[in-house]
Parts: C-alpha cells; sequence; structure tokens
C-alpha cells in the first residue's frame, strides 16, 4: 500500500532531525579528540571518550536504521495453504499450553494443523493434546546420546515429521487471535519471502512495568526500521515461515559444514604427512600415495566436486596406504614363518605358504599392528568424512543451532540466501512477561549470551551474502549488547570527579557547552520522535541499569563457557535476593557518597569548581535515577488485587460450544 501523506512527512521530518542529531554528535566527538582530552589523566579520559564514541556510534546505527519505515497492511490469502502450528514447550504448565493450543486450534483458517512439541516428553502433555484434539511430537530415540540442540532442535525434529508448506511457531504462553494467518499469509505472494514476523506483547504486564518487559519500541520503530532494509528479525515466536526457505537453509547448512569437515580433514592428514619419515620403501609409498590422494581431494573440492566424491578420494586413498603398510607387515610375518619352516617346522611352512599365495587379500583384510604407523588414528579421520553425519540426530537443520537465540541467527543465514523478511506490526498474540525480577534477568542474559555468540560464529560483516545494510542492521543489536563495558565508565566519571577532581575533559568551558548541549537535547529530541509516542524513559533506565549482565554475558561468551538454554519460569518466584543488584546498589552508594563528598568540599573551599559540580551533580542525578529501576524492580509488589487478563479473543473464544472444535481437529499422535 502507498504510504499516506502525513506518513511521508512525518518520515521526512524524522530524518531532518536524525541527520542534525548526527552532525552535532559528530562535531562534538571530532572536537573531543582533537581539543578536549585531560592530557595530565588519560588513565581517566581516553576511556571516557571512548565511551561517547560508543554512544556517538550508536546513535549513527539507530537513525540509519530508522531511515526507512515501510507501512504494511494485510494483503488478500491465498485460497489454499497447508499451514503447520508448531507449539513448543519443555517444561512449562500443561494448564498454559493447553490454553496457546485451544487458540491455535481456533485460528481462522480450514488447512491447519497444530502441533504440540513436548520436549520434556510428558504423558500428561500427551494426554492434553489428545483431550485438545491436535497432534503431539517428542523427540524419539534417535536423539538419545546427541546433542538435542534445545529449541533449535525440537523444531527441527518435528519439521522432518510434518509437511505443510507453512509452519507457524508459537512459544507455549503466546496465545494467537483468530486472524494472525488471515493478516499474515497474504504476504508470501511474494516468492522470495522467508518469514512475516509479528509483534510479540504480554496481557500480564504490572501497572508502570517494573521490570522493563514492555517491547512496543523493539516491536515497533527498531522492527520497522529494520525491515525498510530487508533485515527484520525472526523473533522465535508469533511468525509464519516458509518450509522451503528452512529446508534450503538446512540443506545449506549441511553442505557448508560437511565441507569444511572435508577441507579440514584434507589439511590435517596431509599436515601430518608432511611431518611423517620413512625408513622402508613401502612406508614411503604408503605416505606417497596418501599424499597423492589427498592432493586430488582437494583439487576436486576447490571445483566444486561432490561431497561424496571428495569423500570417496579421500578414503580410498587411506586405504590403499593402510593397505600398503599392512602388506608389508603381512610380508613380515611370513618371513618369520619361513624362518621357522627352514628348521623343520611343517605348520609354519604351511602358513608361509598360505600368506604367500594370498598376501594382497590377506593385506586388504588385516588391520595394521605398527604402533608408529603414519596413518594410526585414521579412523578418526574418516568418521569426519561421513556424509551421514550421525553424531547428530538430524543431518539437515533447518534452524540454526549455533546460539541459544536460534532464531536471529537463523533469520541472518535466510537474508544471506536471498531470502526476503517481512515485519507486520498488528499484535496478533499475547504471552506472559516474567513476572519477577530475576526471571526477567535469566531472560535477558540469555538473549544477551546468544546474541554475543552469533556475533563471534557468524559476524555479519563476514556473512557473504548480505548487503551492507543488512550488516549494519544485524550488527547494530550485536553491539548494543557490549554497552556494559562503556555504560560502567559513564557511570563511574562523576564518582571519580568528586573524590579526585579529576574531570576526563580539559575543562568545563563554553566550547564544551555550545557543542555538547545542543547534541545532547537533539538526541533526545530525536529518539523520542521516531518513538511516535511510544514511552522511552523506562528502556533509557534500564539501558544504563543492565551494565552488569550485559559484561557477563560478553565475559561468559568470549570465555568459551557452555551455555545452557534457560526456559523462563512462567510463574512468580518468591524472595528478593540481593545478589541480584549488588554491583548497581554499590555504584549508586558510591555516587551518593561522591556528591557529598564533592557539595563538603565545595563549600569547605576545597577547590571544585561550581560548574564541575554543577554538571557531575546533575550527571550523578541522572545515574541514581536510572540504577534505581532494579532496586524497586527487586522489591516490586503488585498493587492488592491487581490480576493479569486474558486477552478478550481468547475469553470470547473460550465460550464457544465445544463442537466448534471438531472442523479442525485432527488425530493426536505424530502425523
Amino acid at each position: 500500500m502507498k504510504p499516506s501523506k502525513h506518513r511521508d512527512t512525518r518520515l521526512l521530518v524524522s530524518n531532518i532531525i536524525g541527520v542534525v542529531a548526527c552532525a552535532l554528535g559528530l562535531n562534538y566527538i571530532i572536537w573531543r579528540y582533537i581539543a578536549s582530552l585531560n592530557l595530565q589523566a588519560l588513565w581517566f579520559s581516553i576511556p571516557m571518550v571512548i565511551a561517547e564514541t560508543y554512544g556517538i556510534l550508536d546513535m549513527l546505527l539507530f537513525v540509519f536504521m530508522s531511515w526507512r519505515k515501510p507501512e504494511r497492511e494485510p494483503l488478500s490469502p491465498p485460497e489454499k495453504a497447508e499451514v503447520d502450528i508448531f507449539i513448543t514447550t519443555y517444561n512449562e504448565p500443561v494448564d498454559l499450553v493447553a490454553t496457546t493450543a485451544r487458540a491455535a486450534m481456533r485460528i481462522d483458517w480450514p488447512d491447519k494443523k497444530v502441533y504440540i512439541l513436548d520436549d520434556g516428553a510428558r504423558t500428561s502433555m500427551e494426554k492434553t493434546a489428545e483431550e485438545i484434539g491436535c497432534n503431539y511430537i517428542s523427540r524419539g530415540k534417535d536423539w538419545r546420546g546427541k546433542p538435542r540442540h534445545a529449541k533449535a532442535g525440537n523444531i527441527n525434529n518435528a519439521l522432518l515429521e510434518t509437511s505443510g508448506e507453512f509452519i507457524m511457531i508459537l512459544d507455549a504462553d503466546q496465545i494467537p487471535a483468530p486472524t494472525i494467518l488471515r493478516k499474515t499469509l497474504g504476504f508470501f505472494s511474494e516468492p522470495s519471502l522467508a518469514f512475516v514476523q509479528t509483534p510479540q506483547y504480554f496481557y500480564n504486564l504490572p501497572p508502570g512495568d517494573p521490570f522493563g518487559n514492555e517491547a512496543s519500541l523493539f516491536y515497533g520503530p527498531i522492527q520497522q526500521g529494520k525491515d525498510g532494509w530487508n533485515a527484520a528479525f525472526f523473533c522465535g515466536s508469533n511468525a509464519v515461515l516458509r518450509r522451503e526457505a528452512l529446508m534450503q537453509l538446512g540443506i545449506r547448512e549441511y553442505v557448508e559444514t560437511m565441507e569444511k569437515r572435508e577441507r579440514e580433514t584434507i589439511k590435517r592428514l596431509a599436515k601430518r604427512m608432511q611431518k611423517t619419515s620413512c625408513d622402508d620403501a613401502e612406508t614411503c609409498a604408503a605416505v606417497k600415495r596418501l599424499t597423492e590422494g589427498l592432493k586430488a581431494a582437494g583439487e576436486a573440492l576447490d571445483d566444486k566436486a561432490s561431497l561424496e566424491h571428495v569423500s570417496d578420494l579421500v578414503i580410498e586413498a587411506v586405504r590403499d596406504a593402510e593397505f600398503l603398510i599392512s602388506r608389508k607387515e603381512v610380508s613380515e610375518i611370513a618371513g618369520a614363518m619361513n624362518e621357522l619352516a627352514k628348521e623343520g617346522d611343517t605348520e609354519a611352512a604351511a602358513i608361509y605358504r598360505h600368506i604367500i599365495g594370498n598376501l594382497d587379500s590377506i593385506a586388504r583384510r588385516a588391520p595394521s599392528l605398527s604402533d608408529t604407523l603414519p596413518l594410526r588414528g585414521s579412523e578418526e579421520y574418516l568418521e569426519a568424512l561421513n556424509l551421514a553425519r550421525s553424531e547428530e540426530a538430524v543431518p539437515v537443520q533447518a534452524l540454526a543451532t549455533i546460539s541459544i537465540t536460534e532464531d536471529m541467527a537463523t533469520a541472518m543465514r535466510l537474508h544471506s540466501l536471498g531470502w526476503k523478511s517481512i515485519f507486520y506490526p498488528e499484535v496478533l498474540a499475547y504471552g506472559l512477561a516474567p513476572e519477577d525480577f530475576g526471571s526477567s534477568l535469566k531472560q535477558r542474559l540469555r538473549w544477551a549470551q546468544g546474541t554475543v555468540q552469533v556475533f563471534i560464529r557468524e559476524n555479519p560483516f563476514f556473512k557473504k551474502g548480505l548487503s551492507f545494510p543488512q550488516k549494519l542492521m544485524y550488527f547494530a543489536t550485536m553491539y548494543s549488547y557490549f554497552s556494559g563495558f562503556f555504560n560502567l565508565v559513564l557511570l563511574l566519571a562523576p564518582i571519580i570527579y568528586f573524590f579526585t577532581g579529576i574531570a576526563p575533559v580539559s575543562s568545563w568551558s563554553v566550547d564544551f557547552f555550545v557543542r555538547f548541549i545542543p547534541f545532547f537535547i537533539m538526541n533526545k529530541i530525536m529518539f523520542r520522535f521516531v518513538a511516535s509516542g511510544i514511552p522511552v524513559w523506562r528502556g533509557e533506565q534500564y539501558n544504563l541499569a543492565m551494565f552488569p549482565l550485559n559484561i557477563k554475558a560478553v565475559l561468559s561468551v568470549l570465555s568459551g563457557k557452555k551455555l545452557g538454554f534457560v526456559v523462563t519460569p512462567k510463574h512468580k518466584e518468591e524472595g528478593h535476593n540481593f545478589r541480584l543488584i549488588w554491583p548497581q546498589t554499590t555504584i549508586i552508594v558510591l555516587t551518593i557518597a561522591a556528591v557529598t563528598y564533592g557539595l563538603i568540599g565545595f563549600f569547605g573551599g576545597r577547590g571544585i569548581p561550581a560548574v564541575g559540580l554543577l554538571v557531575n551533580m546533575a550527571w550523578s542525578i541522572y545515574n541514581v535515577a536510572s540504577l534505581v529501576v532494579v532496586v524497586r524492580a527487586l522489591y516490586y509488589q503488585p498493587p492488592e488485587g491487581w490480576n493479569a487478563q486474558l486477552p478478550e479473543f481468547v475469553i470470547q473464544t473460550d465460550r464457544r460450544p465445544a463442537q466448534d472444535d471438531s472442523a479442525n481437529s485432527c488425530p493426536a499422535g505424530k502425523p
């Protein structure tokens, strides 16, 4: 649909404000580097200006992201399309999953099948699925002793047991509206469209959203901006995906993985052969044969030969080399038998004649006996060439398994293959947000760790197939989780100033204020204008207050620590664990102490200038006002009598007669 004139005008004004904010920001930060560093305290001024640079770059990325915002209206859905609705669950309450399943059964689409994907393999869940009239899938024995890959593995398993043209994925608590498919399937008239993502909203947000779970900024201007660059994210739930795109992605991942393994195996074996010295003709011949075979396999791989052909070349070379070594060893055994035969041992003579008469066939069947054989452990190498990928339960993995946030990694891979995405902004499902601060932190930590994992393992700037704007859109999200280190500098700066009198700038001069204040004000105006009336203060608070969590996420990934997928609790956890907020509380206490010390010093005539006092007091107030949000969240209690209310469409559909489900029911059990 053609954008309205009002929308065009608003976007133009937004872009102008963004350009002005960027110009002012660049003017300020360039001046900071050139003319305002405190050269007497570089240990302080350099980290400070780097932290400011991080913020300027973050603003530039935000303005670039917001440059385009397509207006999405529903298109006419296809006359016919088979849709498999996956409801993923592990240990969520059965009643919770049942509510989502019943709503899914009542989605207004005739050709659909609903599946509960129960990773907990619970008998009670299977029985409930049967009672509701939907399908139930859990992992089979093929998964025993194999990597499970959490939610991604659950979905990959179900993809091989279903056949619908489209897949709709719902988390266990995400209750869909009856119109969700009719509002989204029409977009798939574009054959290159891989998925449509809709917002995730919550029906249990307490008054004031104390835990910062409300996501209207992300599922609004941010996703709309990414959508403008064909980089809308798949967010794991409330999305419809094209099966063809997922399966193509799975096949591509399989091919790339196996090709990488073949290349590494060839390289490792070739390196081993280069270090191998041979003392006899047979061993030298074996090394030569294997070296030639590896060279041929490498050339075939470079020429895009089939994986099977490359694997066969390596295996054949290894087997031939093993034969040559084994033939040598069998010949040595025959020689020993011959010596015994010369001494009159008739049995040894018979063995000798048998070996000599069948030397090659025995050598082919006999395993090598030498501990010094250069091919020792070759079976391990050959196992890496196993095209069946037997170490995995599912050889072809459509959803990415490189991260505990499988959704972002999957979306980036789909975009790199040339597939498109759409963010449709209408709220068509409601779920449960964490109901206590500890649960909220667990969820945020998983998101942060998973996003950093993707950045480390598949940096978007090195991902072939992505356009430059797409690279920037993925980088902007990954980049945001490194903010903890820079926010810590911003939090400590006024504390250091009050206690030491050392400023991160050469002076609090007029030049500083005429550059900083216009940039600061325009940045705030720009951000709020783009947010289009969405409250942003709570988001700003949590952006600063989450510095310990973001630091922990980055360090845990960089340390190589094994990360597990943690399901967000769907019930309120009792108690107030002060350890969750000790870093923020420490900063609050230090800030208050520093301001007090500074005031005493100022009125006591100890040399702190008035302008420095005022600037750092304002800075300190902002920091404390931001950090106090986590203290309130930890000890938050909802108002007396407040209860979460299910979405109205859920209440309405639950009033329908039970027989209305029959038209959309399907047999329980695996399809």
